[in-house]
């Protein structure tokens, strides 16, 4: 038996430099909402670029909520944020660069009721493929999943993601110091060790992706980092003693082989700055989780179980 009602839907966003993006596609959202119990919270963590204009021009009324940050305190924070602010059963995490289909939302509200327990997948189209929430990866750890591969997602990308609204909350939401990129996986390493699988949704949405650091080098240069300091914080919190002991010598392989990819985009000095912050903190990480964690077992299940 269901222990949790779908009530409605929060649309969760967090914007940073991305009013153009937004002015393309939050219409697409509007004309998708119908009559579906649906409201939307905007997490701007660079306010004054349109953002707010944009939204209030498509929507309107009261179905909506903005927070404006300009300290920009990052994307997993925005969506925290947003997420305490939201009062529906359920929320959907979305980027602003995803368009929706006029029964996009429809079919996200008809699997939630059919399925309100547990987080959901949704496809997004880009780099020329489909993929559905997140895979494990030797090299990079965590990467898109594929959509065509024969196992479940290990959990949602946050760029278009359902939970229910108090499972969010319970686990603490995305770990805030990771500030972006890898945060989502953290999230899923964790709720599949509890033992909570993600359902993927046959819809796939086209998504720009990039958009918050296209055409910036250093912004670029900041992501780099931030994904190389992530992936060893992300392993250090959610990892068993056993498996991390084993994943150490193979992400020592992987961060060479990454760093010589780094070099050739010419980013491998963020790179290494980022193994070195996250060495540094992986201690602390470490202890900032203290609940299941992903180990040996966890990882037979999710390599040899298939989706249904």
């Amino acid at each position: 038996m269901s222990e949790t009602s779908a009530t409605g839907l929060t649309v969760v966003t967090v914007l940073y430099r991305s009013g153009d993006m937004l002015a393309e596609t939050l219409p697409t959202w509007v004309r998708a909402v119908g009559e579906l119990p649906v409201r939307f919270v905007f997490a701007d963590n660079c306010p004054g670029d349109g953002c707010e204009a944009i939204i209030a021009g498509c929507l309107g009324d009261a179905s909506y909520t903005y927070l404006p940050d300009s300290s920009n305190p990052g994307f997993a924070e925005g969506c925290n944020r947003a997420v305490a602010a939201a009062t529906t059963s359920h929320v959907l995490l979305l980027n602003p660069d995803v368009w929706l289909p006029e029964d996009g939302l429809a079919r996200v509200w008809a699997t939630v009721a059919a399925n309100p327990d547990g987080p959901i997948a949704v496809g997004l189209s880009m780099y020329g493929g489909a993929y559905v929430g997140i895979d494990l990866h030797p090299i990079a750890l965590f990467i898109d999943r594929v959509a065509t591969v024969s196992r479940g997602p290990l959990g949602p990308s946050g760029g278009a993601a359902v939970f229910p609204t108090d499972l969010f909350r319970r686990f603490g939401g995305f770990h805030e110091h990771l500030f972006a990129w890898g945060e989502d996986a953290d999230l899923a390493f964790r709720l599949y060790a509890s033992g909570l699988r993600t359902r993927p949704l046959d819809l796939v949405l086209p998504h720009a992706g990039g958009h918050s650091v296209e055409g910036d080098s250093s912004l670029q240069g900041f992501r780099a980092r931030l994904l190389a300091r992530n992936r060893l914080l992300v392993a250090a919190r959610t990892f068993t003693w056993p498996l991390l002991l084993v994943a150490v010598p193979v992400l020592t392989l992987a961060h060479l082989a990454l760093a010589a990819r780094r070099a050739r985009q010419g980013l491998l000095r963020p790179f290494l700055r980022g193994v070195g912050r996250g060495l540094v903190e992986a201690p602390a990480a470490r202890r900032q989780w203290n609940g299941k964690r992903f180990g040996f077992v966890s990882l037979c299940r999710y390599l040899t179980v298939r989706r249904a």
